[in-house]
Order: structure tokens, then sequence, then C-alpha cells
């Protein structure tokens, strides 16, 4: 299962964009992933937009192979949130293919996955990333970046390739 973590404010695009991908690549596949939004509350989750998805919650988690992290206004809640965070840790400890989009790299950040690691986020946020985070190595310039079982992306529409990236991983 393909989990989309999402909390209050995020980008809607840096969710619907690898969702859109995964969903039409699964077409093709014999073995289609199922794909889920979840958050640390489950129900109804508005967008910077509004527009607002439903989500699961972060239990049960055992079926999540790959874990995409969105991006957006709200990230600093999740990167604080120490239920997120242990999720997230959970997560990679496991071996689950973690993933952010955009600003989710704060979370992967804040939880630690990203020292001494690779990584990029959007161009904006890069000054403020690399005082914050001196132990990462981040590649501002990347559209993708991956390091290990840690993916990251830079901004919003960055996330479709890294979806489009991981898509071709798994069925070539």
């Amino acid at each position: 299962m393909i989990g989309i973590l999402i909390f209050p404010d995020f980008q809607l695009l840096d969710a619907a964009g690898p969702i859109a991908a995964f969903e039409i690549a699964a077409r093709f596949a014999n073995n289609p992933p199922a794909i889920k939004t979840i958050a640390v509350k489950a129900g109804p989750v508005r967008s910077s937009s509004g527009v607002e998805m439903l989500a699961r919650g972060l239990k049960p988690s055992a079926a999540i192979t790959t874990l995409i992290i969105a991006g957006g206004n709200g990230v600093r809640t999740p990167a604080s949130c120490p239920t997120t965070l242990s999720f997230v840790r959970r997560m990679a400890s496991r071996g689950v293919r973690v993933a952010s989009v955009c600003s989710g790299a704060y979370v992967l950040a804040e939880a630690g996955l990203l020292d001494g690691r690779r990584a990029t986020t959007h161009w904006q946020r890069t000054p403020h990333f690399v005082k914050t985070y001196p132990k990462i190595k981040l590649e501002p310039d990347q559209i993708f970046v991956r390091d290990g079982n840690i993916w990251s992306s830079a901004g919003i529409t960055a996330g479709i390739d890294l979806a489009l990236a991981m898509i071709t991983e798994d069925y070539g």
C-alpha cells in the first residue's frame, strides 16, 4: 500500500500529483498497489486551497510499503508532532520506502532520517533548511534525490517526477 501523509494546510498537488501518477501506472500493472491518504487524525483534512481529502488514521500501518509525505504551508505542525515523527521513524526502520514532496522534507529532517544523507526540497526553503539542518547534504538543484530508502523531491510538481521514478523502479 502507498500511504500519502497529509495534514491541515497541506499542498493539494503534493498529494494529488503522486496519487495520480501511481493510479495511472496501476492501470497497466497486474498487481496494482492500494493508495490511501493518512493523517494523525482520521477524517477530512483541509488543504491550503480549502479542498479536503478524506484520510485514514495512522493505524493500521503494516500494509504500507511506500510512505510519501506531502508538503505545504502547514508543514510545521507535522514536523513538530511527536506522533507523526514516531510514525515516520517507525516506517523507515521497517525498511519502508519513505519520501517527501517539497517542504515535506522538514518532517524527514525533524525525524532525523536525513542526517548524513543527500536530500532536496523547494528552492525557496533552501537557505532556512541548510541553516536549520547542517547535517543534511542538501542538493537544491535536483528535482528529486534518492539516498537508500529515503527519497525527497523539490517543489510541488517535482513530486510527480519522484512518483514516476518510483513507478519505474516498481514496474520497469
